[in-house]
C-alpha cells in the first residue's frame, strides 16, 4: 500500500510498501490492510504505519483520511 501524509510542518511524506495502517481514535480503532474497502473518516488520536523498514507513529489532534485502491491519504490539521 502507498501512504501519503500531508501536513504544513512536514509537507508531503510518501511511504511505499506499507503492510499495516493502525488508527486509534477517540470513537473507534481501525486496522487497514491491503485491499481494504474504500473508506473516509476523521482521526482524533494515534495514527501508525508499519512495513519491513518503516514504523511511524503520529499523535494527531485532528486529521482526515481516505483509503481507495490501496492508496491511503492523511491530511493533518495543524494550528
Amino acid at each position: 500500500m502507498k501512504v501519503k501524509i500531508y501536513s504544513l510542518s512536514n509537507g508531503l511524506e510518501v511511504f511505499d510498501d506499507i503492510k499495516i495502517i493502525r488508527i486509534i481514535s477517540e470513537e473507534y480503532n481501525l486496522l487497514i490492510l491491503k485491499d481494504y474497502m474504500p473508506i473516509i473518516g476523521q482521526i482524533k488520536g494515534i495514527f501508525e504505519i508499519e512495513s519491513e523498514s518503516v514504523h511511524k507513529k503520529i499523535e494527531v489532534n485532528e486529521a482526515y483520511y481516505i483509503n481507495h485502491e490501496n492508496i491511503f491519504e492523511l491530511l493533518i490539521k495543524e494550528d
